[in-house]
Formats: C-alpha cells, structure tokens, sequence
C-alpha cells in the first residue's frame, strides 16, 4: 500500500475507534434506541458502515483505461455532495447496506473490528476497482478510501444528532 493509503486507513481506523469508544461508553438501550419513527439507532449507524466497509475490495478486477482516467472525478463528486450539510437518502440500489432492524451492538463493532483487521496487510492491485458505489460506479483504492472517510464523516451528523434527541449528547 502507498502512504496515501495508508494515511486513509489510519484515518478510517481512527474513526472506528472513535465511534466504537463513544457507542460502549453509553448504555446498551440508548444505543439500540430510534431517537423518532423511522431513524436510525446508533447501532444501526454502526452497522450501515459494517456494510458500507464490506464493500471494499482490496482483490477487484483490474480498472479499465476509461474508469482509471475518471474514478478520482466521480469521488471528488462524491465527497463533494457528502460534504453538504444535508440529510442525502440512500437510493433503491444501496439496499444491501441498509442496517437491519435490531442489530445488537456488541455483534456489531466485532464485525466491524475483523473486517478491519484485514486492510492493512492486504496488496492491492495497483489500478484495481476497489468499490462500486451504486450510483457513481467503480473507484480506485485511493478513491474508494477516500469516499469511506467522506462517508463516514458525513453519518457523524446523524451521531450527534441521535445523542442530541436522546438527552445523552
């Protein structure tokens, strides 16, 4: 891996850290309660970003001329619309990282923890399609990296959010 690479996934450990502190630090029923009808409990955060992490692929198929010229622009974009203060609902296509409806907290950040445990001392293929997002298509590791910690970043809002409206933050 490069240092950009590496630099990214510090980062993203990082975060998980943070998160996985602030969520084990609370009682277990504020982190499995829906602050409103409809909202995400904070262990349903944890886990969209289980399945949103699930989705990188250190082992993917060699990007083509036309996908390795554009990734950087389509995570720009990305990361640029994640970056707006605004709640951005998930498309018809992200279904297969949309929590489940009661997922249990300690099962959760152990899944989140193995699944981490395997990036850094993974190879990537240099110029490998390491994420398809649904709606922008394949990027680069550097890329995908990148859009990770956007992403995750951009559901820190909704944490805040979440303590706010449950007395706790």
């Amino acid at each position: 891996m490069t240092p950009a690479h590496l630099h990214r996934l510090d980062a993203l450990a990082a975060h998980r850290a943070e998160v996985t502190a602030r969520l084990d630090a609370l009682p277990e029923a504020v982190v499995h309660a829906a602050p409103a009808p409809g909202a995400w409990s904070l262990a349903q955060v944890a886990e969209h970003f289980v399945r949103i992490d699930g989705f990188l692929r250190l082992d993917g198929p060699l990007a083509s001329p036309l996908v390795r010229a554009t990734s950087g622009a389509r995570r720009r974009a990305l990361c640029g619309v994640l970056a707006l203060p605004i709640r951005i609902p998930a498309p018809p296509s992200a279904r297969a990282v949309m929590p489940t409806a009661a997922p249990r907290w300690p099962d959760v950040r152990d899944r989140w923890a193995a699944l981490r445990a395997g990036w850094r001392d993974a190879s990537p293929a240099t110029g490998a399609v390491a994420y398809r997002h649904p709606l922008a298509g394949p990027l680069l590791l550097d890329d995908a990296l990148a859009f990770l910690l956007a992403h995750h970043r951009h559901h820190d809002a909704q944490i805040r959010r979440t303590l706010r409206s449950l007395d706790v933050g």
